[in-house]
């Protein structure tokens, strides 16, 4: 796992908890051309975070999905 990834990892796990790693690899192999969450770069995390916002709102209130989708996009 890369450090970003592990990053996304650890911020998502606070909002959707101990099924945010399925829930990652979902979104990125599904929305994101068969991209590996193994593989994320930072080029990824805009396209990523507009994907957590739409995913995680069936999940977490809206207002969280749109909070962790802004946090995803300040990793570095």
């Amino acid at each position: 796992m890369t450090e970003l990834s592990d990053k996304v990892l650890k911020l998502t796990s606070s909002y959707i908890g101990p099924a945010s790693q399925k829930f990652l690899e979902r979104q990125t192999v599904s929305h994101m051309n068969g991209l590996q969450f193994n593989a994320l770069e930072q080029k990824h995390l805009s396209e990523l975070a507009k994907w957590i916002k739409v995913s995680a709102s069936l999940l977490i209130a809206p207002p969280k999905a749109q909070d962790l989708a802004n946090k995803i996009l300040t990793l570095a």
